[in-house]
């Protein structure tokens, strides 16, 4: 990662506690009113976090990973976009394939499998076309060797989240069709902390784990290279070490 990158990853960081952590509006006092037991097993600061982790955690994924896959990303590629609106002429007839894949999926009457999907969708020919429109969360035009598609999402997405990224995915797999495209349901981070435990229902329904999800470090290493994620565990110390230093929160 260059150094320019490494700093534009760490200012995101700190920029975005800044504007997150300061805002304490509850006292110990109060949580602990509101939140009687939690306070049996959790010290005050803890109690603290607890009230601000789900907001936290959510704007994280709305505003903070999406920023600094983009930085990351044009670290190495110059087509790097954020939501970004896609659009293409496909058959009919293969755009009800993928919508039946999708509801067959969503209702258990089929497991998740990329090459079958794959060879049932592209084995009808002809038809049609229709315009399809889809929004990337990160779309990186001149990845090697096709442009790539991410849906940046949380690690335990519920079942709409699961069903609407994958027929994006599978609708920019026939927008790109020729163009070696790829298409993935990406995580910034995996709270099960290995790959083989991850067991989160609805991705098991909906994906094939193994062709179609990217967990934690595989996300930040397919956007910025080998040993991506490790450059982010020591910038994220640092701006962990710079805001706290500083008194930023």
């Amino acid at each position: 990662m260059k150094e320019e990158t490494r700093s534009q990853v760490k200012q995101a960081i700190i920029g975005f506690a800044e504007a997150s952590l300061g805002k304490v509006e509850f006292t110990v006092d109060e949580l602990k009113r509101a939140f009687p037991f939690h306070s049996i097993f959790f010290p005050d600061e803890a109690l603290l976090s607890f009230k601000v982790q789900r907001s936290l955690v959510t704007r994280m994924g709305m505003t903070l990973y999406p920023k600094m896959a983009v930085i990351i990303a044009r670290d190495n590629y110059k087509g790097v976009h954020r939501n970004y609106p896609i659009s293409g002429r496909v058959s009919a007839e293969r755009v009800g394939v993928m919508d039946r894949i999708v509801d067959e999926l969503r209702s258990g009457r089929r497991s998740p499998s990329y090459d079958s999907e794959m060879r049932e969708i592209f084995s009808v020919a002809g038809g049609k076309p229709i315009e399809l429109s889809i929004i990337a969360d990160l779309f990186i035009s001149d990845f090697k060797p096709g442009p790539l598609f991410l849906e940046i999402k949380s690690p335990r997405p519920n079942l709409d989240i699961c069903a609407e990224s994958k027929k994006k995915m599978l609708y920019f797999r026939a927008i790109f069709e020729g163009k070696k495209p790829e298409a993935y349901l990406a995580f910034p981070y995996n709270p099960f902390i290995y790959r083989e435990k991850y067991n989160h229902r609805f991705t098991m329904q909906i994906m094939d784990l193994n062709r179609e999800v990217l967990i934690g470090e595989e996300m930040w290493n397919k956007i910025g290279g080998a040993g991506t994620y490790e450059e982010l565990l020591e910038i994220a110390e640092e701006a962990k070490n710079a805001i706290f230093k500083e008194g930023a929160c």
